[in-house]
C-alpha cells in the first residue's frame, strides 16, 4: 500500500504542477482570445470584489489540495525507505484536519457547467492544464480509495515501542 501512495502521490504533484502552469482554457469571440488559468480565476474573482469566493477557490483548489499532496509525500517517503517519520502523527493529524476542504471534483463540475453555457458565446479549447486537472482528480481519488490510516498508525506504535519515534500520544479519534 505504502508504494502504491508514494507514486499516486508523486504522480499527483507532477499533475498539480502541470495543471497550474499551463492554460486551462482558451475563449475566442470574433478573433479576440483569452486565457485563463487557476491563479487568473482567482485574480479575476478578487478584482471583481469577491474576496471571500477568491479566497475559498485559493484555499479548495490550490492551498489545501497541495498541502495534501506535500503530507502524503512526506509521510510516505520515509515509509516507502524504511523509516518512520517522527512527525507522522503530526501529519495523519493535519491529513484528517484538511481531507475535507480539498474540492477539486466539486471545482472541475462548476468549470464544465461554465463550459457548456460558454460555448454558446465563442470558441472554448481547453488546455493541457484541463485534462491533467481531470487526471490529478482521478489519481487523487484512487489514493484516496487505498489509503487507510491503521496500518501507518500501527507503524508508528511499533516505532514508538522500539525508541524510533518519541513517544506521542495519539492522535486520532
Amino acid at each position: 500500500m505504502i508504494e502504491k501512495l508514494y507514486a499516486v502521490h508523486v504522480a499527483a504533484l507532477i499533475l498539480f504542477l502541470v495543471s497550474n502552469a499551463f492554460p486551462f482554457l482558451t475563449f475566442e469571440v470574433l478573433g479576440n482570445s483569452s486565457q485563463a488559468t487557476f491563479s487568473t480565476a482567482i485574480q479575476y474573482l478578487y478584482e471583481e470584489g469577491d474576496y471571500l469566493l477568491a479566497v475559498a477557490v485559493l484555499m479548495t483548489t490550490l492551498v489545501v489540495p497541495f498541502s495534501r499532496i506535500v503530507i502524503f509525500l512526506l509521510l510516505f517517503a520515509p515509509l516507502h525507505h524504511g523509516r518512520v517519520p517522527r512527525f507522522a502523527p503530526h501529519l495523519l493529524k493535519t491529513l484528517e484536519d484538511i481531507t475535507p476542504w480539498g474540492m477539486l471534483d466539486v471545482f472541475l463540475v462548476g468549470v464544465l457547467v461554465s463550459i457548456v453555457k460558454l460555448v454558446k458565446m465563442g470558441t472554448i479549447i481547453p488546455g493541457i492544464s484541463l485534462w491533467s486537472f481531470a487526471a490529478l482528480i482521478l489519481i487523487l481519488a484512487y489514493g484516496e480509495s487505498i489509503f487507510e490510516s491503521h496500518p501507518i498508525w500501527e507503524r508508528i506504535e511499533k516505532a514508538q515501542h522500539k525508541g524510533q519515534v518519541k513517544t506521542f500520544r495519539r492522535l486520532r479519534s
